[in-house]
Order: structure tokens, then sequence, then C-alpha cells
């Protein structure tokens, strides 16, 4: 669901210019924002388009979708198949309560930390988000490690600003899932400060990832012990 508060911060900005260009430039406000202004590669662009009036509005609609997102919960996903995708190039996100059904049929209950998860066509990240729900449920500290990947840049920072604001290490690539072509990856890591674990942003270029050496040394896909083969049958 897509906070009140935040669409009319975002229709007062998509006024002069324009939805699309409004979500890619808040991704990258919200991308600085959460890494505590050391990334700016695609925000120093900003400046130039936005007066200073229009760039506080992008800090409010990050603080609403932060309040939003609390539970793991994608608020971001929800934006953008409303207002940017339109279901363009199949762009559909699979529903929340869906992806949690789902994580908890493939066992995410039994990660822990230092195991890891992948979504190779990750989107905003939902499927991550909600197999971090799942391993939770115990134990509110019990963090996998989510790989991600999509061929939509927007899509990765959508899933990279979800696992910031959530506190979820993981590395959300820019790549092509069936080439193994890699154009970027958005890594993030906990670092503890004051006894409480804190998200660490840092950007690398082509080529630079570790997702790829995982998922060419991943011969099969492992099956979580215990669990058989799941149907769902519906009665009419």
């Amino acid at each position: 669901m897509i906070p009140k508060d935040f669409s009319g911060l975002y229709d007062r900005l998509s006024y002069t210019h324009g939805r699309e260009d409004v979500f890619r430039d808040f991704l990258d406000v919200s991308l600085f924002m959460l890494s505590g202004g050391t990334y700016r590669e695609d925000y120093d662009r900003l400046s130039i388009s936005y007066k200073e009036n229009e760039m506080e509005i992008f800090i409010q609609m990050l603080h609403s979708v932060a309040i939003h997102s609390e539970g793991f919960n994608d608020v971001l996903g929800d934006v953008f198949m409303e207002h940017i995708s339109h279901g363009h190039h199949g762009q559909f996100f699979t529903p929340i309560h869906i992806s949690d059904l789902m994580a908890v049929a493939s066992g995410c209950e039994a990660l822990r930390r230092g195991q890891s998860v992948y979504d190779p066509c990750c989107g905003s990240g939902r499927m991550l988000l909600s197999a971090v729900k799942a391993s939770t449920k115990s134990d509110i500290s019990n963090r996998p490690f989510c790989y991600g990947s999509d061929i939509d840049l927007n899509c990765v920072k959508m899933a990279a600003v979800n696992l910031l604001m959530n506190t979820i290490p993981g590395e959300v690539a820019w790549m092509d899932a069936l080439t193994l072509e890699h154009w970027r990856s958005y890594k993030v890591e906990l670092v503890s400060v004051c006894g409480v674990w804190l998200p660490l942003l840092s950007v690398c270029g082509a080529g630079d990832t570790s997702l790829i050496t995982r998922i060419q040394n991943t011969p099969q896909v492992k099956t979580a012990k215990g669990m058989g083969q799941l149907q769902l049958s519906f009665d009419f």
C-alpha cells in the first residue's frame, strides 16, 4: 500500500519533473542519504535539476517510506507498479502475502546468519524481504546474506534501498542473469557501532562481484532439509 503522505509529495514533484524522472531521482537521493552521504555518483546531478525546497520534499518522501517499510514491507515496489511500470515488460511484482507464503514454503525459516539466499530477478527485493521476515521469526538478529540481481537499474536501486532500510546484509547486482554480464553492484555490509548493527553501502563497478562466482560454483539447487514437494490445490 502506498502511504497517502508519500503520494501527495510525489504528485507535487511530478507536476514539473514527470513521474518516471522523479521516481528515479528519489532512489538516488535515498541511496545518498542512507549511505550517509558517501554515495554521490548519481546524486550530484540532482542539484542542477531541482530547487532546494524540492530536494527537501525528497527527504520527506524517504521518511514516509522508511516509516511504512517497517516489518519488511515493500512500499517502493507498490509505487513502482502503480506509477512507473504499469505492467510494461512484464514488471508485475509478486503480492507480498504470496511472497511471504513462498518464503515459508521453501524453508526460509531455517535460514541462519552466514547462509545466503538469491533471487535472480529480484525486482524491488520483495522476495528477499519475505525470506528475511521468515528467518527472523525466532530471532530478529538472524539475517541471512541476500543476493539479488535484475536487468532494470531502477529495480536494482529499489532492492538496495530496501536492504539498507531493513538492515539486511547483501549484494544487489545490475546484471543479466542469463548471460551473467555484470555492470554494477550495490553491496550492504553490517557494521557494529556501540553494539548496534548499522548498514554500510558500497558500490562496485563492472565485474566486481562475488555473486557470479557463487552462481558458477553452485552445481544444483539445494532443497531445505525436511522439505518435501509442495502442492497447492483449489476446489471450485
